[in-house]
């Protein structure tokens, strides 16, 4: 078989302290006047203290906009709103300083500022008419990958349903990764969005958009993650945990923007539209069922990653080294106090599971990076799987 495939990137800066190098990117940009978007926790937690002294350096003018969120996904709403704000200060560049939600919300306000429809006019693939205004990505997280994607996801105030925005034009200009911005991230968001990364890397190597170029990226992703996440939950002032799930939430980033995920994250945006947990625990309980019903395609890949996780596969039939995968990856939940099950949030109400699948089903852009071929039936069974494990 002769695949075709392509790579996007943003540029890329990576490094402790990485976040003073902002004035001077910015200026290489052009920037006269910046907008940084944040959340209020992370101005609270003096994340963007060290970007701001940077700008002002830089001689850039700066407005901070933080945004409040009224659940745990961003809605499309409030990039409407930062757009907004960005049109009235005339800023020629939009900073985020902040964990997914941020920096989806700073690339689509930057994305609005140029192209003139709401943001909930361009939900879909390649819906954006041109390149908005400059930006640069700072994560205060190891999670989203958000950074490097071409990917935003919104909380659709209409629907109540998730969706996205996705296009080329959405990726950054530059990505800062300063592992020193993670340091205050809470124990809980540190499991949740640490695991969020993992899968990243996970599912886009099992996924039919998977290739030469990610594969690697993937696997060095999970090896990083699967060794460094449980030091940084039990001591996020651990340096070392915190600067290597940085890495490797980063790198899990690169296969995620190329390759894509599939099963896991179609299956999980319905459950999270219904009870608005955040996306980490959104995903944890559906990842055995989800897994356990692809391995059948990918048994060797799952071979692959168990041993990316730290399980010894040498001399098991391909069968069973695919299972370690599965009992690695439920171990280190349970280490990290995920949810494994929908039971383990409280939800146990099945009534939800027909519309649940029904949506699912109907996200292509998703299942039909699927490695397996799956119906509205096969979904259903998927979820009723995911009440107990």
């Amino acid at each position: 078989m002769y695949q075709s495939f392509s790579f996007f990137t943003s540029n890329i800066i990576f490094g402790m302290g990485a976040a003073k190098e902002v004035g001077a990117q910015a200026t290489k940009l052009g920037a006269k006047k910046a907008l940084v978007v944040t959340g209020p926790n992370v101005k609270k937690a003096g994340n963007i203290d060290s970007v701001l002294e940077s700008l002002k350096v830089a001689g850039i003018e700066t407005e901070v906009w933080s945004m409040s969120l009224q659940s745990t996904e961003p809605t499309i709403s409030l990039a409407d709103e930062a757009s907004v704000v960005a049109k009235q200060i005339k800023a020629d560049i939009v900073i985020a300083v902040g964990g997914g939600s941020v920096m989806d919300v700073a690339k689509v306000a930057a994305a609005l500022v140029v192209n003139p429809k709401k943001g909930r006019d361009y939900f879909g693939v390649e819906m954006l008419e041109a390149r908005g205004i400059p930006t640069i990505m700072i994560p205060t997280t190891s999670g989203t990958g958000s950074e490097v994607t071409r990917h935003a996801m919104f909380l659709d105030d209409e629907s109540n349903n998730k969706k996205g925005v996705v296009s080329a034009y959405l990726m950054a200009n530059i990505s800062i990764i300063d592992p020193m911005l993670t340091i205050t991230c809470p124990s809980d968001i540190t499991a949740s969005a640490g695991f969020d990364a993992l899968l990243h890397a996970a599912e886009t190597f099992v996924s039919k958009g998977a290739n030469p170029l990610t594969d690697p990226l993937a696997l060095q992703a999970i090896s990083i993650i699967a060794k460094w996440i449980g030091p940084a939950y039990a001591d996020g002032s651990n340096l070392d945990a915190r600067y290597y799930m940085a890495m490797g939430s980063n790198i899990a980033g690169l296969p995620l923007n190329n390759s894509g995920t599939s099963l896991i994250h179609c299956l999980a945006y319905p459950v999270g539209s219904e009870y608005h947990f955040n996306h980490g625990k959104s995903l944890t309980p559906i990842v055995l069922a989800c897994f356990d019903a692809i391995m059948v395609a990918k048994q060797d890949r799952f071979v692959q990653m168990a041993a990316a996780l730290g399980e010894d596969v040498k001399g098991l039939a391909p069968r069973d080294g695919a299972q370690r995968c599965l009992d690695a990856l439920k171990e280190l939940m349970i280490r990290l106090d995920l949810p494994i099950c929908l039971n383990d949030l409280g939800i146990n109400d099945q009534s939800k599971v027909d519309q649940w699948a029904i949506d699912a089903h109907a996200n292509r852009r998703l299942l039909s990076n699927c490695a397996r071929d799956l119906s509205v039936d096969d979904i259903k069974k998927i979820y009723l799987a995911s009440f107990s494990r």
